[in-house]
């Protein structure tokens, strides 16, 4: 069965589009090639994209394996590999700004084969949620449910659910996830009379009650995804 769902995706995903953008408020858009792509809902996602975001905007993209990927405000994040082999390695990248992945079917089979690389480190994931941060010189990487493997230059890092690490002054530290942390990539948006954790669910209206408890809590003090 899992052979057939990994045959089934990787055809899908050969011709054309591996997912599609299911929401978005701001402005965003594709470099596609030489193609700039304003971005709106239903617009499809193709491998080597690169999506941007502008300030005060935001993206949810399904994949085909129904992950779920939420890029943050000033954000750009690129759609390397795809399912384009028999082995089906997904390999995507943020290079700057903030995301939030809920994983689909290829984490739960094949998670060994689903990396997100950052400026300075490569996640491998095992079925889970989680999020990055990237800022210059800093970076943030987080686990709310499941675990992840980090890899750096100096040294892997296996990261359980409810953990961070911390990329500073050229080095890495581990700490608890809190609530402030993405506190600065979280609160930006236009003002708005509803509760973060309202407009979380209207962004993401299907998955926000799969959130854990620190997910609503950082939702509930901050504009959360």
């Amino acid at each position: 069965m899992k052979i057939i769902l990994l045959f089934v995706l990787t055809l899908s995903s050969l011709f054309g589009a591996i997912g599609e953008v299911t929401a978005i408020k701001g402005q965003a858009q594709l470099q596609r090639t030489e193609q700039i792509i304003p971005i709106d809902k239903g617009t499809p996602i193709e491998r080597k994209d690169l999506l941007e975001t502008e300030s005060n905007s935001k993206v949810q993209i399904i994949l085909l394996d129904d992950t779920v990927i939420t890029i943050g405000p000033t954000s750009s994040y690129y759609f390397d590999t795809y399912d384009d082999t028999a082995e089906a390695q997904t390999m995507m990248e943020l290079k700057h700004g903030f995301f939030k992945i809920v994983t689909g079917k290829i984490g739960k089979i094949a998670p060994e084969r689903f990396k997100v690389k950052t400026k300075a480190a490569t996640i491998g994931i095992r079925g889970t949620q989680f999020m990055a941060s990237v800022q210059d010189e800093h970076e943030t990487i987080a686990c709310s449910k499941g675990a992840l493997v980090v890899e750096t230059e100096t040294k892997t890092f296996e990261l359980p659910a409810g953990m961070m690490l911390v990329y500073e002054d050229h080095k890495w530290s581990m700490y608890e996830l809190d609530t402030e942390t993405f506190a600065p990539v979280l609160t930006q948006g236009t003002p708005t009379t509803k509760t973060p954790l309202e407009q979380s669910r209207e962004f993401l209206p299907d998955y926000s009650q799969s959130y854990t408890p620190l997910e609503q809590q950082i939702d509930k003090e901050h504009t959360g995804f």
